[in-house]
């Protein structure tokens, strides 16, 4: 086996990780900003319960992306695995 196959499938395991990682981030702070607008004091009920779904709606994405994650990880594996 090759040393620089292996490099490389784990440079791309760290990139898909690294970018999960960031959307992941991206997503928490989107949904901390909806979670901050929700605390304005006499902000009209339609509002709150807006803000409060936008931010339950960027949290949510990001169970369908770490399930890509997986499945990326899976292929970059297979791929190693068939170069043996």
């Amino acid at each position: 086996m090759k040393r620089g196959s292996t490099d490389s499938r784990g440079a791309e395991k760290r990139s898909a990780v690294g970018g999960v990682l960031l959307f992941g981030l991206f997503q928490l702070a989107c949904a901390a900003g909806f979670g901050a607008l929700c605390t304005i004091p006499e902000l009209p009920r339609w509002l709150e319960i807006l803000f409060t779904t936008l931010a339950v709606g960027c949290l949510g994405l990001v169970l369908p992306v770490l399930w890509a994650l997986n499945i990326r990880i899976k292929e970059i594996g297979c791929a190693q695995s068939d170069l043996n």
